[in-house]
């Protein structure tokens, strides 16, 4: 297990790739059962969300600074550092052995002998309680960077922001794993039938407070899940919001600008009742794959897939969507609980470039509208220049383009009641959801 750990981490540094995919590509070539992959990924995907913290106590503990100790080595000390302080179930003394032993197959007797001291110095000095003592750190910005694990900048910049109070509030959200959520297929199944499914099959739910065709289901292993394939897909509260603000309708034609991996196009055709016709685009060929397996899964056909980058108009679709969703790409702010390496990307709060990409999109989206068409601009990202300084600008210089009232009878609570304003916000803090912006235009 700690070796695929290992590799996992080191291959996601080393290669600057993403942790989930590499994640995901390195455990479908090993022989793990479920046990051990849950905790390899509780292990690997902990370590991103505490990696700042994590090396603030390795280097008060080694002799040598960070830059000098091997990449493979500094995993191996995280791992232990991370089992030792986040994983109850691992006693110390099989943290430090099965740490030492790891450096030692990748780095020898020395690189073991320094984990072993560096490991065993951490144990020594922590605190009885088992919390981690920052009273050195003076300055209050970094400690709460070390201790919620955000680089400095994004940590300035959620103060500066949300206030500190409540950035410590929105960062330790970030740190948390998501529970599992599902959208259920309309097309085949409905709620109370596939709660009963789900009563057979023991598998707990919990219904989403905003949207009528979600649940948090616990205890859905992969077993239990493949007995009700095709009945449900898994998506995050907020990105179901997205579609049912769309609301889109029977017979209508609707473009979605980035489509892949497809959980929002799907579930515009389920809300057409699979009629109408759907163009959904990726400016990667290869990822509208995943939008026609999930959509072959689902029993959906409207859907047609066609690579496109979404910044270039398409001038023969012109004036004719009755609907567009324009979900555009951005700082991703709002998933760091599911991509928690999206914190340590470079220039992570340099917004221009991904603000002219989003305003590129959004002109091809507002062109694409027929009179009295509606677009959905959403985001997963909290960062108010990516979200509705972005649509008020826009709408300033295209005054024919209006905010619109959000009135589906699929949005429940607290999200029906913000979405009276043409917009909805969902924060990870206080909406049990990744964080997402929703937005509501009306071609007049």
């Amino acid at each position: 297990m700690r070796k695929t750990a290992l590799k996992i981490l080191y291959e996601t540094e080393s290669r600057g790739a993403y942790l989930n995919l590499v994640f995901t590509d390195v455990i479908r070539s090993s022989q793990l059962n479920a046990c051990d992959i849950a905790f390899v990924k509780e292990l690997v995907f902990g370590i991103f969300r505490n990696k700042i913290l994590l090396d603030y106590i390795i280097r008060k503990n080694s002799t040598l600074r960070l830059k000098k100790i091997d990449p493979k080595v500094l995993n191996v000390l995280r791992m232990g550092t991370y089992q030792i302080f986040f994983m109850d179930k691992v006693p110390y003394h099989a943290a430090v052995s099965e740490s030492v032993e790891l450096a030692k197959k990748n780095a020898g007797r020395r690189a073991a002998d320094f984990t072993n001291a560096v490991l065993r110095s951490i144990i020594r000095n922590s605190e009885k309680d088992g919390s981690i003592n920052l009273s050195a750190i003076a300055d209050p910005i970094e400690k709460i960077s070390v201790k919620y694990s955000y680089p400095l900048p994004l940590t300035q910049f959620f103060v500066d922001t949300f206030g500190e109070k409540r950035s410590e509030s929105l960062m330790q959200a970030g740190n948390t794993a998501p529970e599992l959520c599902v959208r259920i297929n309309t097309l085949k199944t409905d709620m109370d039938t596939f709660c009963k499914k789900l009563d057979i099959l023991d598998i707990k739910y919990e219904k989403t407070p905003y949207t009528d065709c979600g649940l948090y289901l616990y205890g859905a292993t992969e077993e239990k899940r493949k007995k009700l394939s095709g009945l449900f897909s898994v998506q995050d509260q907020s990105s179901q919001l997205v579609s049912l603000a769309l609301s889109p309708q029977p017979g209508d034609l609707v473009l979605d600008l980035c489509a892949a991996p497809g959980g929002k196009t799907t579930h515009i055709a389920e809300l057409m009742e699979n009629n109408g016709k759907i163009y959904a685009t990726d400016i990667y060929e290869s990822r509208l794959k995943s939008v026609d397996y999930l959509a072959e899964n689902l029993g959906i056909n409207i859907i047609k897939t066609y690579p496109h980058d979404a910044c270039v108009l398409d001038e023969k679709l012109i004036g004719k969507a009755d609907k567009v969703l324009a979900d555009v790409p951005c700082s991703g702010l709002g998933i760091i609980r599911r991509k928690p390496d999206i914190k340590y990307k470079e220039n992570i709060t340099d917004f221009k470039e991904i603000n002219d990409i989003q305003h590129e999109i959004l002109y091809a989206a507002y062109r694409y509208l027929k009179q009295g068409g509606v677009m959905v601009y959403s985001t997963c990202t909290m960062n108010p220049k990516e979200n509705i300084e972005m649509i008020n600008t826009f709408i300033k210089h295209n005054p024919d383009l209006v905010i619109d009232k959000i009135d589906s009878p699929h949005i429940k609570g607290c999200a029906l009641i913000s979405g009276e304003k043409g917009y909805i916000e969902i924060y990870p803090d206080t909406d049990k959801s990744d964080g997402f912006f929703i937005c509501r235009l009306r071609r007049i």
